[in-house]
C-alpha cells in the first residue's frame, strides 16, 4: 500500500491583495444595506410608540368607565405611572415612555384638561416631529395618526 505525499509547495496561500478585496467586498454590501437597515429600526421604534399611544388610550378609557366622578388629572397620573413602570422609551431607554412634558422627543406627551373632562395624548418620534395625537373625551376618544 503506497501512500501519497502531499507536496506542500501546491497548496495556494492568501494573498494580501485577495485579503483586501474581499475585505472590501464585505464593506461595500454592509453600506449597501445599512441605511435600509437604518430606516427599518426607526420605522420600529416609531411603531412602537404609537402602540404606547393606543395602550394608554385604551388604559385611561377603562378608567373612565370604572369610576364616572374620577377627574382626567387623576386618570393621566395614574395611567401614565403604571405604564411606565413597564413601557419602555424606544428611543431614549433611560427617559419614561410618557411624560406630562410639552414636545418631548421620542415619547408620548400627556396633558389633561379636568375642566373639559379631557386628556390629549401627543406623540413625537426622535426629532420631535408629531406623529399622533389622540385625544381621550370619555365615553370615546378622537386620533390623528400620521402616516409614514
Amino acid at each position: 500500500m503506497k501512500l501519497g505525499k502531499i507536496n506542500l509547495c501546491k497548496i495556494k496561500k492568501i494573498t494580501a491583495i485577495e485579503l483586501t478585496t474581499i475585505m472590501l467586498a464585505f464593506v461595500a454590501i454592509g453600506i449597501y444595506y445599512s441605511p435600509n437597515f437604518m430606516h427599518k429600526q426607526e420605522v420600529m421604534k416609531a411603531a412602537k410608540i404609537k402602540a404606547d399611544n393606543a395602550i394608554f388610550t385604551s388604559k385611561a378609557l377603562e378608567e373612565f368607565a370604572k369610576d364616572k366622578t374620577i377627574k382626567s388629572s387623576q386618570v393621566a397620573q395614574k395611567v401614565a405611572d403604571e405604564l411606565n413602570q413597564t413601557s419602555i422609551n424606544p428611543y431614549y431607554k433611560k427617559n419614561p415612555a410618557y411624560t406630562f412634558e410639552l414636545n418631548c422627543k421620542g415619547c408620548n406627551s400627556v396633558e389633561y384638561d379636568d375642566n373639559l373632562s379631557m386628556i390629549i395624548l401627543t406623540t413625537y418620534n426622535k426629532k420631535g416631529e408629531l406623529i399622533a395625537r389622540t385625544v381621550i373625551k370619555p365615553p370615546s376618544f378622537v386620533t390623528y395618526a400620521k402616516e409614514d
